[in-house]
């Protein structure tokens, strides 16, 4: 009896230590686990990143567009109340939303000319082939999504699914107005840069057709509240073209 009075706390003492220990291995364990994945996810964010600035790069006109997309997008989405989360998978997708035209041809991209039937449809490509590259990356499954409905339309005339209104993600129909905008705006091979009063009456005619309405609304406001701030971030990542 008196054995069983002195064993038992020193069996239930070192019974709580190793149970201890063996928590706090698994809260280790677990950590590191956490810690591999954020490496992991920022290591293959990095080598997409790198690909996007790639496909910026292969034209001088479009450098930056990406960044400039991402800003204007995000800029939508707060003004729409959009929660934080949302608005960070939304400005990672505009980040990526042209990885696709990696798989473009340089010639296409640069063209200064009208587009044939068949380079078009090439260039249409861009937005499923961006979501089949991500795919693999279950991370970014949100993302994914909104790449590959970026150029649909909100009256079902776009690609590549032809869905039309709620059922295309928000952040695509956030990031189609900011898309477009900045395209609008912007030097291409084929086209002058299109000035901010037009660029704005373009988006505004084409609302409930192209662009959903109350994204469309929310645009507006800001320019008429505040045109500074879109022409401030177009300013912010524009560059003076090299001379000829």
């Amino acid at each position: 009896m008196n054995f069983l009075i002195f064993a038992f706390p020193v069996v239930a003492f070192f019974s709580g230590v190793f149970f201890g220990y063996s928590i706090c291995r698994k809260e280790d364990e677990g950590k590191n686990k956490r810690l591999w994945v954020r490496m992991e996810r920022r290591n293959i964010m990095r080598t997409i990143n790198a690909l996007v600035s790639a496909i910026d790069f292969k034209d001088h006109l479009t450098k930056s567009h990406s960044d400039k997309v991402r800003q204007y997008a995000g800029l939508l989405a707060e003004k729409m109340g959009v929660p934080k989360e949302e608005i960070a998978t939304i400005k990672e997708a505009c980040q990526l939303h042209d990885l696709g035209k990696i798989g473009v041809h340089d010639y296409i991209l640069t063209k200064a000319g009208k587009l044939t039937e068949k380079e078009w449809n090439e260039i249409k490509s861009h937005s499923l082939a961006g979501a089949v590259i991500l795919k693999p990356f279950h991370f970014l499954s949100k993302v994914v999504k909104i790449v590959r409905q970026h150029h649909e339309r909100y009256d079902g005339g776009g690609y590549p699914d032809g869905i039309k209104g709620d059922d295309i993600t928000l952040g695509a129909r956030i990031m189609a107005v900011a898309d477009s905008y900045d395209a609008m705006v912007s030097k291409r091979p084929y086209k002058d840069p299109m000035s901010i009063k037009k660029a704005v009456e373009e988006i505004a005619r084409n609302r409930g057709k192209q662009f959903d309405p109350r994204v469309v609304d929310i645009f507006l406001k800001v320019q008429a509240e505040n045109p500074e701030l879109f022409k401030n971030i177009g300013d912010k990542y524009s560059e003076p073209r090299p001379k000829e």
